[in-house]
C-alpha cells in the first residue's frame, strides 16, 4: 500500500490463472504441456543431461553437451540411448 502512486488508487490485479500469463497486460493461455510437473520432476532425477550419468550403468558422460544431440551411453557393455529429448 506504501508504493502506490496515487493513495486512493485500486491495487492492480497481480493473480494469474494456472497455465495462463500477463504479457503487456493481456492474459495468454500457455499451451498444453507435453509432461507433468511430476514427469519434469522424474526427468531431472535420471536423465544424464540434469545428472551426468547413465542412468543404467552410472557410466559418466563427456561435460561438453553443448553440441550433443543424441543421449546414448558410450560404454560398449550398457547400450543405453534416448533420443526423446
Amino acid at each position: 500500500m506504501d508504493f502506490r502512486e496515487h493513495p486512493n488508487a485500486k491495487p492492480v490485479e497481480l493473480w494469474e490463472p494456472e497455465g495462463a500469463t500477463y504479457y503487456n497486460g493481456e492474459l495468454i493461455v500457455q499451451p498444453q504441456q507435453r509432461w507433468t510437473q511430476q514427469q519434469k520432476q522424474e526427468l531431472l532425477d535420471w536423465h544424464p543431461m540434469f545428472t551426468g550419468r547413465c542412468p543404467q550403468c552410472n557410466a559418466e558422460f563427456d561435460r561438453d553437451w553443448s553440441a550433443r544431440v543424441h543421449w546414448d551411453c558410450q560404454n560398449p557393455e550398457c547400450g543405453w540411448m534416448d533420443d526423446t529429448v
